[in-house]
């Protein structure tokens, strides 16, 4: 069977709650975590915000120059703009019926339009896309299927299978991601970060080895049933957690277990 290993980076202007307790930037951890799962042969699909390039183009062309990374979509701003602002503040207002946090449609066809260009500026042609915080609305996967976009991975899904919707591979995310269960930086145990969190993959949260440890036991169910197994593993999460090192364990099992592949090459079972 195949196993997906993807993370997301995010520009260090958004000022993200992991990003004060980094040593460096997020682009550089991907860099890092490439070059970790380079070792062991292993690809690995990160997905970039476009403001990335902006802030730091010498690191993103280092990236793209790697052989085993693809590079993908994660928004450009990822909704920080004062656009994203008002229409996410109109969605609250009226109940979902008007507004959403990816802004209006022209806007998010061009902020699309925005992130492919950036891309394609540092030589990289992007074809799969995950939204900041898994957000999006009715309009996101026709726009980018429009745009030339082939898998969209946003879904978030213990038991989650690839399949095909409005043109597009949706490859689910269906291993425990690394953010919410793993303790690292603001998420310590007993925090408010840890103590509120209910998500797909339930309410807990665990030490680096032990996550990893319960992300090799999903992916070896799915395995069993012969589905794909996408793995969602931040570079700064990864850093921040243990240096890496659960890290560098994951790509050492997945690589001896399973047939590790990039997100543009899973395919539906049909």
């Amino acid at each position: 069977m195949t196993v997906a290993i993807t993370g997301d980076v995010h520009h260090m202007s958004m000022e993200t709650r992991d990003q004060p307790y980094l040593d460096g930037t997020e682009v550089e951890a991907a860099v890092e975590y490439a070059e970790i799962a380079a070792e062991y042969g292993v690809p690995v699909t990160l997905f970039c915000t476009g403001r990335c390039i902006a802030e730091e183009p010498a690191l993103v062309e280092r990236l793209v120059s790697m052989a085993n990374v693809e590079l993908g979509g994660h928004n450009y701003w990822a909704f920080t703009t004062p656009v994203h602002s008002v229409w996410r503040a109109l969605g609250k207002a009226s109940g979902g019926r008007v507004g959403s946090w990816n802004g209006p449609r022209p806007f998010q066809s061009y902020e699309i339009r925005k992130t492919v260009a950036a891309f394609e500026a540092v030589g990289a042609r992007i074809t799969s896309w995950r939204d900041h915080a898994y957000r999006h609305d009715e309009h996101t996967a026709g726009l980018l299927a429009a745009h030339g976009f082939t898998h969209f991975s946003d879904a978030v899904e213990p038991d989650g299978t690839v399949r095909r919707e409005d043109d597009l591979t949706v490859v689910p995310i269906n291993t425990p991601p690394d953010h919410e269960h793993v303790y690292h930086a603001f998420r310590k145990p007993g925090t408010t970060a840890v103590e509120d969190f209910s998500g797909p993959f339930g309410t807990e949260s665990h030490q680096p080895e032990d996550w990893c440890e319960w992300v090799v036991d999903y992916v070896s169910e799915h395995r069993a049933t012969g589905e794909t197994a996408t793995v969602l593993a931040h570079p700064a999460c990864m850093r921040l957690a243990d240096g890496f090192d659960a890290f560098r364990d994951l790509c050492a099992t997945l690589a001896e277990e399973d047939e590790p592949i990039t997100l543009s090459d899973v395919t539906t079972n049909d």
